[in-house]
């Protein structure tokens, strides 16, 4: 592996066994929050994020629908709260251990997401990642509004998002790894230096065996 100066890790499928956004809001069914329809829905969302087909706004709209006209202090105590119950006993073993690798040499770590900031940082918490970057929640007069502060971090948004963050530490993608499991990750990966395919479906995995990249296949 190359000299890094900056990790980045993508987060459902690379350091979670599952997709949070549709944790989330099956979470909110449960919990009596939002309409039983909504855990079918999510799931037509992932079908369509797994297909690369991602509607952004509309997918935004169904899942800040819980967000809006609710204050950070709230939302805070409600993704915790699904945190410990939903998400936690998902973090790959593996995933940890990498992280707890790079921080002992003072590799800086990001997770890059297009999660939204408050579902995702209690995992950043957990893991001890040095910095979030996600989808960021609108916020007007210290409520939610249901929208974000563009850009959406997926695709293009989190690759410009990753290169301001290099900037920031002075460096570059190519001195970056990034590990992630998704075809809508492909163009990050071929950006970096040291490129990290976890647990690949077959069209990604293609990909990075013709690139000869590296594939890692972690479990619970």
């Amino acid at each position: 592996m190359k000299e890094l100066d900056v990790v980045f890790f993508d987060m459902d499928h690379t350091i979670l066994a599952i997709d949070c956004d549709v944790s989330w809001k099956k979470f909110l069914v449960d919990k009596g929050m939002a309409p039983a329809e909504d855990s079918a829905k999510a799931e037509y969302y992932w079908d369509l994020y797994y297909q690369g087909k991602s509607p952004i706004e509309e997918f935004v709209e169904f899942q800040l629908r819980e967000f809006a006209g609710r204050t950070p202090e709230e939302m805070r105590v409600l993704t915790q709260r699904h945190f410990d119950e939903r998400i936690r006993e998902f973090i790959y073993p593996e995933a940890h251990r990498v992280i707890e690798e790079f921080s002992a040499e003072s590799v800086p770590t990001a997770l890059v997401t297009g999660t939204n900031r408050f579902l995702s940082q209690p995992l950043v918490d957990a893991v001890g990642i040095t910095t979030l970057l996600a989808t960021e929640p609108e916020i007007v007069n210290g409520r939610f509004t249901g929208g974000i502060v563009e850009p959406f971090l997926l695709k293009e948004g989190k690759l410009v998002k990753a290169r301001e963050y290099c900037q920031s530490l002075q460096t570059d993608l190519e001195h970056a790894a990034f590990y992630a499991d998704s075809i809508n990750d492909l163009d990050m990966l071929a950006c970096v230096g040291t490129p990290v395919v976890v647990n690949p479906a077959e069209e990604l995995r293609a990909e990075a065996k013709a690139r000869e990249w590296r594939i890692e296949c972690w479990s619970l």
